[in-house]
């Protein structure tokens, strides 16, 4: 299953309820480090894959998605604002 979530401006403390419980939940977590403060993926949970897309090409991150979703996990794609 793959998750989009909306981190607001930007502060920790304003994301969603539900969005902080599904980062919590993922397995990948992928945010725009250069958009999306780290601070907002921080309540992943620690076996989690947390990574910073934003050198990554299309290609690579939808790699890591369906690696992901294909062995059975949870994905989180943390996007600025409120997709």
């Amino acid at each position: 299953m793959v998750y989009f979530i909306g981190a607001g401006p930007g502060d920790p403390e304003l994301i969603t309820v539900k969005g902080q419980k599904i980062i919590r939940q993922a397995d990948l977590v992928l945010y725009a480090g250069s958009l999306v403060p780290k601070e907002v993926v921080s309540c992943a949970k620690e076996e989690a894959r947390v990574v910073d897309s934003s050198s990554m090409t299309l290609g690579e991150i939808h790699a890591l998605i369906v690696e992901t979703v294909s062995s059975g996990g949870i994905v989180a794609r943390v996007h600025t604002g409120d997709p």
